[in-house]
């Protein structure tokens, strides 16, 4: 329903002197001049003092409806105003209700802390009989999670910290833990600026933490996956000391991962004769180069040379720096024998990245809708109900108030929508490679100024999942690669379907690099992915570059039109 604007009354005081200053000069007027002129209309004494009497009495009930008038007008005036508030009360209890958050205020230096019926819910009590207290709270925190939350809150409140935000777990009714992130901001502060009001929200992220953490199951499945496989694996740090190895490592070269752990791989697997060889692979696994297969002489524990053929990929944290490398090795010294056993490992080790590929993604999606729709739609949902109190707010207070919560639920919703987005477009499963692709170009151009054509998918319908993935992918990280470390005025995009072939080129016209040499410069970043998904896919890839001419990928994978899509 639309709402009015609740418009500022006078006070009290300043209205209750004003009925009394008119009333004041309504009766000395009238008492005055009323006199006067009824001495000059009469001049017999009766008369007078008759007229005197009914002019008392009109006074009387005069002033007494006017009276009656101005009480009534006021109390009409403050019921307005206090239904206007109920409504701006029940509209905010409805913008709680949609968004499942709850809110909390806490006046600094009392035991008591005031909170909404939605917290009560959130924890599972009835909100008539829950009663919040600084030392309920932190009873309520999970025992791993107590100490850091009060720390974070203490900081904040102390100045250390400029914003108050700190996810924990917190106990329920029924004794069970869930997940909870908590916001506030300090409204009040004594004048040396010590705080001494904060408000604040709950938000019960359970589900999404249980995503995350379905994520890392994933992960750790494909760490046992590795641990399973025939092949011997390696990690180490970027100066190859190694960190552990797999059993069929260890049996490989006898060792055990104790006696490898911290050891550089120079002092105990290679030899001098392979050192200059392995020292070129270490320098272009630590540029992030994925393409880093070779084959060389090892020694094993008991001092027997083997001949090894190594299949190496860095490994690179969330900035897309390389932290570690992994290593796998298969001992081809037998190779009269072994032919059949190696081209089942490659083919099991392509199986097992295909399945790695299609678990991140699945992941990906799943994560990204739940973020989207049902976090997206709910902040939305706030959004939308604090623009309307925001309209039709009273005081200043109130008023800077709701304009900073606005703000920071705007950040929200578009960190979040960025977030979805990055971890898998949903276009690109509703629609299609084509559209997800114009979409993404377009978007990326208009974020950075660099003109991004793109050409070739006007006839390009519904492929099959595994290419558009793949496919996306691929132009996604060529893009990337090429706003971050090449600084091109121009990005091309081109793609070609050609007898069950689809064949992808990005070209940008940047400063370029060489491939070939010692430490590649930032733009390898990446290659590792794209190299693999195109292989995995069945298909082939190719970069070309030099310094100063640009560079290119071109792509080329086997996709077939998905069945019942529309052309």
């Amino acid at each position: 329903m639309p709402y009015r604007s609740l418009r500022a009354s006078a006070p009290p005081g300043r209205l209750a002197l004003s009925i009394a200053l008119i009333y004041a000069a309504l009766s000395t007027g009238w008492i005055i001049y009323s006199d006067r002129l009824l001495a000059v209309w009469l001049r017999d004494p009766v008369q007078l003092t008759e007229m005197q009497t009914w002019k008392g009495l009109f006074f009387v009930f005069s002033t007494t409806l006017l009276v009656w008038a101005m009480i009534r007008y006021g109390f009409a005036s403050l019921w307005s105003l206090q239904q206007r508030l109920a409504d701006r009360e029940a509209a905010f209890r409805v913008a709680l209700h949609a968004t499942r958050l709850g809110l909390w205020d806490y006046r600094i230096g009392h035991g008591a802390v005031d909170t909404s019926e939605a917290v009560a819910r959130m924890l599972g009590h009835a909100p008539e009989t829950f009663r919040e207290t600084v030392g309920a709270w932190v009873e309520r925190l999970h025992p791993e999670d107590r100490e850091l939350a009060r720390a974070r809150f203490r900081n904040y409140l102390e100045g250390r910290t400029r914003e108050y935000a700190s996810e924990y777990r917190m106990r329920m009714a029924d004794g069970s833990y869930r997940w909870f992130r908590s916001a506030g901001e300090v409204i009040e502060r004594d004048p040396q600026g010590r705080p001494l009001r904060v408000i604040g929200t709950y938000l019960d992220i359970h589900e999404q933490v249980e995503s995350f953490r379905r994520i890392a199951e994933s992960e750790a499945r494909a760490r046992l996956y590795l641990e399973r496989m025939p092949i011997g694996c390696v990690i180490t740090d970027t100066d190859w000391k190694v960190v552990e190895c797999n059993p069929a490592f260890q049996q490989i070269f006898g060792y055990s991962s104790e006696e490898l752990a911290g050891r550089s791989v120079f002092d105990t697997l290679i030899p001098d004769s392979a050192r200059a060889q392995t020292e070129v692979v270490l320098e272009r696994l630590r540029a992030g180069n994925f393409d880093a297969h070779n084959v060389n002489e090892n020694i094993t524990r008991d001092g027997r040379r083997i001949l090894c053929e190594w299949f190496n990929t860095p490994i690179r944290d969330a900035n897309g720096e390389v932290t570690q490398l992994i290593a796998m090795a298969i001992d081809i010294s037998a190779r009269d024998g072994g032919e059949r056993a190696l081209a089942d490992s490659h083919r099991r080790l392509s199986e097992l990245s295909a399945r790695l590929m299609q678990i991140q993604e699945e992941e990906r999606g799943r994560l990204a809708r739940e973020l989207h729709d049902e976090i997206g739609q709910q902040l939305a949902a706030v959004q939308f109900n604090l623009h309307a109190l925001a309209h039709e707010a009273s005081g200043d207070g109130s008023r800077a108030r709701l304009d900073d919560c606005m703000g920071i639920m705007e950040t929200t919703i578009r960190r979040i929508r960025d977030r979805a987005l990055d971890l898998r477009p949903s276009m690109l499963d509703d629609l299609g490679l084509g559209p997800a692709l114009a979409w993404y170009c377009q978007g990326q151009a208009e974020r950075t100024g660099v003109k991004i054509v793109l050409s070739g998918v006007e006839g390009i319908g519904r492929l099959d999942e595994p290419a558009e993935t793949a496919a996306f992918r691929i132009v996604q990280e060529s893009v990337n690669n090429a706003l971050r470390h090449a600084q091109p005025a121009r990005i091309g995009v081109s793609l070609q379907l050609t007898d069950g072939v689809l064949t992808l080129r990005i070209e940008d016209d940047g400063h370029g690099f060489d491939p070939g040499g010692g430490r590649a410069p930032g733009a390898h970043l990446g290659l590792a992915g794209m190299r693999e998904r195109a292989e995995l896919a069945g298909g082939s890839f190719e970069l070309g570059s030099a310094p100063g001419r640009g560079t290119y990928v071109l792509a080329r994978l086997p996709a077939t039109g998905r069945s019942g899509a529309a052309g």
